[in-house]
């Protein structure tokens, strides 16, 4: 479609030449004419004059002739550069017409990959996003995690992977409905989102589990300090639709480097810090403890 628009405008150019041209010999045929009518003026100026000789009045006569035959001429050649100019605008109305549909249908076009851009940002969003929470989902966790090693190892920064569950939600939900299940992990969603710092990530990582990313960690206390905030923030009781309920949860805590260098190893050990927390008075558990544990 560009490359048509293109050869329109060079036809139309190429029409526009054309044009001047035959308005050029527009202009010269006027000349002829006031020529003409000048000449014929003088000629008449000889003719009412009383007795002019006869050689003056044959001269005149001649050119009045000549006069007569340039005209004629003059317009039989205005009568095809009439056509010639009319076939050009003609032409040029059609090239002009072309033109305009052309440009009509690049902004069609532009309007349908724009709005092809928006329906795809909006399935990207949508692949990545929890739908009932709103959160980032698993894959578009991943992915931060990855950008979030990368960048650690870059400039040397700690970094800690919080792994969060709800304690007794089944039973929640065979107790209450669905509906209040759904409410509680919106809150807790809501508590978490609401927590963490702008660049940190959280995320619903399935089910009644949650995932927490740090970045730029620089104590082991920092991170602790981190989790049991975030459990008593979601402890506190909520109204979900007149049930009032007090949501406990557990986390594990894995730090890298301490803890793994991969997001896997990081999520394994994350995952099995927070089925030790399960049950314990503490709720939060490091990693590193468990380890030390076994040690001793």
């Amino acid at each position: 479609m560009k490359q048509k628009s293109k050869d329109l405008q060079k036809r139309l150019s190429a029409k526009k030449a054309s044009l001047g041209i035959v308005l050029k010999k527009n202009e010269r045929i006027k000349k002829t004419i006031e020529k003409a009518a000048s000449e014929l003026t003088l000629v008449n100026e000889v003719l009412k004059q009383e007795d002019v000789p006869v050689q003056i009045m044959k001269q005149a006569l001649t050119q009045n002739k000549d006069v007569e035959q340039n005209v004629a001429k003059a317009a039989d050649d205005l009568n095809l550069v009439n056509v010639k100019l009319a076939n050009e605008m003609a032409e040029r109305i059609v090239i002009e017409s072309e033109l305009v549909n052309i440009k009509t249908d690049l902004a069609e076009v532009r309007d349908e990959l724009l709005k092809a851009q928006v329906r795809g940002e909006e399935a990207q969003q949508i692949a990545l996003q929890d739908v009932l929470t709103g959160l980032p989902n698993r894959a578009s966790f991943e992915q931060g995690l990855d950008y979030g090693l990368i960048q650690a190892k870059r400039h040397g920064w700690g970094l800690a992977v919080l792994f969060i569950d709800i304690d007794k939600f089944k039973t929640i939900n065979d107790s209450h409905g669905h509906d209040v299940g759904d409410q509680v992990l919106l809150m807790v969603a809501n508590r978490l989102k609401s927590f963490v710092r702008d660049g940190d990530m959280v995320s619903r990582w399935g089910g009644d589990e949650f995932v927490c990313l740090l970045l730029e960690v620089k104590q082991e206390d920092d991170v602790t300090h981190i989790a049991e905030k975030l459990t008593n923030r979601i402890a506190k009781a909520c109204d979900f639709n007149g049930t009032v309920l007090s949501i406990k949860t557990s986390i594990g805590i894995a730090l890298y480097p301490a803890d793994g260098e991969t997001a896997n190893i990081l999520f394994k050990n994350a995952d099995t810090a927070m089925y030790k927390a399960k049950g314990t008075e503490k709720r939060v558990v490091l990693f590193r403890e468990l380890s030390e544990q076994k040690a001793g």
